[in-house]
Order: structure tokens, then C-alpha cells, then sequence
């Protein structure tokens, strides 16, 4: 008899990591404000006397607009340096007709998943002196435009967002007429033209499953994520594509609709085990439902790859602390988030001013110990 290998409780896993996106906010009055206040009061005239230079030098030298000897260009960045001086943000967008500011509407930031194509973003944008500005629509379409309606209000130069639905809000079509640059990552609007960065959805399921039936088990479950997103129904595809084939017959009632979220994949799993004719696999469309899945396994008493072999879409870092180890299918999260701000930043310096443009990131198997 094969011993069962402990599994981690993965509920658990991604509780204790929802903490590590608790933000902290400083008081008021504390010196590190009071500080950059002082530093906002500092004046083009401010750093012209502490230089002894004219405000026509110090500008030509912040803004680099006209020639400015070097010996000059020393002293007025000794002077910006001495006065801890910060540009008046506000001053500058008036002065070149943008706000320097980048939105993204991400579904679930409590996801593991989102961080790290935030951080991706923000990576790309930060270098470039744009400011990145996030919305959380909880996969709550109203939301969504709400925040869109919001951005407009702003003045965003330009827009990330992951599509909460197939059809894109109203105040979406509004910043595409105010011709701001919208870039897709992960999923999008089936109705809305725009650059998309995705992952290699359809090629990383079907590499997936066939890896599945190599393995001799021809009953293979699909939880798939709500197919009225993008990303959902390529996975879908690529899971038929692999049975055709192979010759395995499609069943309908091994594909289970989810919610990309732990208790969807906890639940489609048990309602899977309670079927007259069990799977002998599950593929589920995303991390956080293989752990729903896994916990489901656990409390049915059964043990994983032996009597159910399971398998996922995504790679999150903290794999390597399940048991059994995740076969899954990696994707490079922080550069979809990179990738699609500098399309952002490209479409905003007029280097690229073409169609859209579709950005396809390889997705690779990981075989781990949950199939084989």
C-alpha cells in the first residue's frame, strides 16, 4: 500500500499570506512627513539663491532644456541636495499636459497571484518616473467601472487592468475615447481593441493534460475557472484539444465550473469524488482551486498522486512547501505586469503607435509528485 504524504493545509497557506498585504500608514505628524513637507515648500527661487544663479539656470538644469555649463550644473545640484528639494508634481503635469500617473484594476489583490504582476508593473513604471495608482474590483464588475470613472477623473495617462467579465464597462469605452492607452494583462474584453499581454493559455493546458494521460489515466476532470473570462475558456480549450488528441472522449460531467478561488476548488472537487464515475485525475485551472482541491482530498481520506493525481495552472513560490509537490504549469507572472507597462510607456512616447498588438508569454510544465 502506498503511504499517504502529508499534505499542507493550503487554506491556511494563503490566510497567513493575505497578511503580507496589510498596508501601514504613518501618522501625520510623524518626522519622516514633516520632512517631505518641508521639502515641498523648497522653491525654483530657493535653490537660485542657495546657487546664486538666476531661477532661469535652476530650471534649465532640473528640466535639462537648455545648455548649462558644468561647473554652473554643480552648484545648482548642490543646492537641490542641500535643500532636499522635490518637484511640485502637480506643477509639472500642468506643464506637460500629463499626470505621470499609470491605473491598474487588479480582481483579487489577495490573490497571490496579482502581486507579483503588480510588482512587474510598477518595476517598469517606476523607472520611468510614472506613478502607479491600484484598484481592487474583487471581481465585482460595478466596481470595476467604478474605478475606471475614478481614473478618468485623475487624468491617468494610461491604463493596466485584468477584465472582470467578457464585455467591457462604460467608463472603459470613455478613457478609449479620450484616447488613453489601455493595455490588457492576463484576460481581457472580447469586445474591447486593445494591446494584451496573456500567458500562453491554451499551449500550457494541453501540455498539462497530456502529461495526465501519459501517465495512464484517461478520466481526467477539468476545474475550470467562470468561462466568461478569457484566460477560463482557453484553459478549456487547451484541455480539449489535449483528449482529441489522444482519443480520450470529452465528458461533460467531468468539467466542473469554478471561481478561481480555494472554496470553489474545494467544492467542485467533492461534488467530482461524490460522481458515480470518479476522475482519476483533476487538472484545476489556477493555484488557489488545487488547493481547495487538495483539502477536499484530504478530508475524503484519500491520497495524492495514488488515488487522485492533480494537477494546475500557475506556479506560486510557495510551492515548494506542498506535499506532495504540485505538478503544475509555471507562467511568468511578473512579466506580464512588466510587459504590459512598457507597452503602456511605448504607446505614450509614440514609439509605437500601430494596431493592437497581442503578447503571448510562454507558460512551461513543472512536472512535481502530485501525478506521477
Amino acid at each position: 500500500m502506498t503511504p499517504r504524504q502529508p499534505v499542507l493545509n493550503a487554506a491556511a497557506v494563503v490566510g497567513a499570506l493575505e497578511g503580507f498585504f496589510r498596508t501601514y500608514e504613518a501618522p501625520l505628524d510623524s518626522p519622516r512627513q514633516c520632512s517631505y513637507d518641508r521639502a515641498l515648500m523648497v522653491t525654483l527661487r530657493d535653490i537660485a539663491k542657495q546657487a546664486d544663479v538666476s531661477t532661469a539656470t535652476v530650471s534649465n538644469v532640473l528640466n535639462d532644456s537648455l545648455y548649462v555649463s558644468p561647473q554652473l550644473r554643480a552648484r545648482v545640484m548642490a543646492a537641490v541636495h542641500e535643500l532636499n528639494y522635490r518637484p511640485n508634481a502637480v506643477a509639472r503635469s500642468l506643464r506637460l499636459q500629463r499626470s505621470q500617473t499609470i491605473g491598474m484594476v487588479v480582481p483579487d489583490i489577495t490573490n497571490p497571484f496579482f502581486p507579483a504582476v503588480v510588482r512587474g508593473a510598477e518595476d517598469v513604471l517606476t523607472k520611468a518616473g510614472h506613478t502607479l495608482i491600484i484598484g481592487n474590483s474583487d471581481n465585482d464588475v460595478s466596481k470595476e467601472n467604478n474605478y475606471y470613472r475614478t481614473f478618468l477623473e485623475r487624468r491617468i495617462d494610461g491604463l493596466l487592468t485584468v477584465a472582470t467579465s467578457d464585455v467591457a464597462p462604460p467608463a472603459l469605452n470613455l478613457l478609449r475615447d479620450r484616447a488613453v492607452p489601455v493595455v490588457y494583462v492576463d484576460r481581457f474584453h472580447a469586445d474591447m481593441p486593445a494591446d494584451i499581454v496573456i500567458s500562453d493559455n491554451v499551449a500550457g493546458a494541453r501540455a498539462c493534460v497530456r502529461h495526465l494521460i501519459s501517465t495512464g489515466r484517461r478520466q481526467i476532470a477539468l476545474i475550470t475557472g467562470p468561462l466568461h473570462l478569457s484566460n477560463a475558456r482557453e484553459r478549456l480549450a487547451g484541455y480539449r484539444q489535449a483528449l482529441k488528441e489522444a482519443g480520450v472522449t470529452e465528458k461533460r460531467s467531468l468539467i466542473r465550473e469554478g471561481n478561481f478561488d480555494t472554496q470553489s476548488g474545494f467544492e467542485q472537487t467533492r461534488a467530482l469524488l461524490a460522481a458515480r464515475a470518479r476522475p482519476q485525475a483533476i487538472f484545476a485551472s489556477s493555484a488557489q482551486m488545487a488547493f481547495g482541491a487538495l483539502r477536499a482530498l484530504e478530508e475524503a481520506g484519500l491520497s495524492c498522486p495514488a488515488d487522485m493525481a492533480l494537477a494546475c495552472f500557475d506556479q506560486l513560490d510557495f510551492f515548494e512547501l506542498l506535499r506532495p509537490k504540485l505538478t503544475c504549469v509555471a507562467t511568468q507572472s511578473y512579466d506580464l505586469g512588466a510587459r504590459g507597462a512598457a507597452l503602456i510607456l511605448e504607446r505614450l512616447s509614440g514609439k509605437f503607435a500601430g494596431k493592437p498588438v497581442r503578447c503571448v508569454l510562454p507558460a512551461k510544465l513543472i512536472v512535481g509528485q502530485s501525478t506521477v
